[in-house]
């Protein structure tokens, strides 16, 4: 059962998300490729959008990225899913020693003529590169223990690698919403960057020439009572399969949230498509109403149906109402900062409200000046942590 809640996250998550040798070379223990250089990236992945996030912005700044992904949505971008031994989408989740060994000796060959690794969904695969002795960026994006929530063990060996690993100048950390940055700091003690994803890989933009808008809504029906059906069309009614700009022709789109950040939020919000979302007190009060639908990935305890962690001020205890607080308050379409004008309703009279009256047009416009800066803001700090890739040197 407890396998079977696992599987159905990772698709779920995989479905929202349009929201992923030779010798070991140098012995440095430190980043060795040479200055100047073009640096050639590997990964293996388990979520589709968020590799093709960075290997979009890697390859527009002269790099190579070489992606295999086990995900089952990797239709959406016209790819079959991979085979891979040893570690695919069948065994991933029983992730151990013994396998890691067992990939670096299928792979080694292979895997040595790259510079260096990227490491999304899940940061647990950092551990398959370790005996490659070459730098790991790590792209940290939804409770990065998976799949060791319910192994202490497995965890605590996570955290001791990941630890050796940025000490010793072989790791890089980068999280792309601020949630997940201070939840592996809560773990593992490592500051590390928030870089938001950029999903410029649509190649579609908002144009809202259609009348209605559409509800990402677990209870639809809920919100039918409220508001008038030509206002509104569901994402179970959309004819399916459709393109991104057939989403980006809607005239805004409303969420109830089931996480805190998902890829499909960065596509719309790259898009310029119009965002409505439940304001922070409206947000608790329905999740206090439907924990089984708002806001119900926070934590791989709760897919898991398994108990919560007790300690006070624990990232995964939701039963602390402090903690539960901190999720709200890190929510990517709560960050100001990062995503702008963003529309937030009260009830769902006050939806039906703002779904009458608003300016999408005139939203739209200051998201696409606003985005031309974020874009370079982003691309700016990834520029930064390449060139360091690019001109360190070995250590003796």
């Amino acid at each position: 059962m407890l396998k079977k809640i696992f599987f159905f996250f990772v698709y779920f998550l995989s479905l929202f998300s349009f929201s992923n040798g030779e010798e070991t070379g140098s012995s440095s223990d430190s980043f060795s490729s040479a200055s100047k250089k073009k640096l050639r990236f590997f990964n293996l992945d388990l979520h589709i959008s968020v590799i093709a996030d960075i290997k979009t912005i890697f390859e527009s700044l002269g790099h190579e990225v070489v992606n295999w992904s086990i995900s089952g949505h990797t239709w959406v971008f016209g790819k079959e899913r991979d085979y891979v031994e040893v570690v695919n989408e069948n065994t991933w989740w029983n992730l151990n020693q013994e396998m890691c060994d067992q990939f670096y000796e299928k792979y080694k060959g292979y895997l040595s003529q790259f510079d260096a690794f990227i490491v999304t969904h899940t940061p647990s695969f950092s551990l398959l590169y370790e005996k490659l002795n070459k730098p790991i960026i790590v792209v940290n994006t939804t409770r990065y223990e998976q799949p060791f929530t319910l192994y202490p063990d497995k965890w605590k060996w996570l955290n001791d690698y990941l630890n050796k690993g940025v000490e010793d100048g072989k790791i890089i950390i980068v999280s792309n919403n601020k949630g997940d940055q201070q939840y592996i700091k809560h773990y593992t003690g490592i500051e590390n960057e928030h870089i938001p994803s950029l999903c410029l890989y649509t190649n579609a933009h908002y144009t809202g020439k259609k009348e209605s808008f559409i509800f990402k809504c677990p209870f639809l029906n809920v919100i039918k009572r409220f508001i008038s059906p030509e206002s509104l069309i569901g994402n179970s009614e959309l004819p399916g399969p459709y393109a991104w700009q057939d989403l980006y022709d809607f005239k805004g789109f409303v969420h109830i949230p089931y996480q805190i950040s998902t890829m499909t939020l960065f596509e719309l919000y790259s898009a310029n498509v119009p965002l409505f979302f439940p304001s922070k007190q409206f947000l608790r009060d329905l999740l206090f109403q439907a924990p089984q639908w708002v806001l119900s990935q926070l934590s791989f305890f709760k897919i898991y149906e398994s108990f919560f962690p007790t300690t006070k001020g624990d990232p995964n205890n939701l039963n602390d109402p402090d903690i539960v607080n901190f999720w709200i308050d890190s929510c990517d379409f709560y960050d100001e900062e990062n995503m702008p004008y963003v529309q937030y309703f009260d009830s769902f009279l006050h939806l039906e409200h703002l779904l009458k009256t608003t300016d999408c047009a005139a939203i739209s416009q200051k998201m696409r000046e606003y985005n031309e800066k974020r874009k370079q803001r982003v691309l700016e700090k990834w520029k930064a942590i390449l060139q360091k890739l690019t001109a360190s040197e070995p250590r003796p």
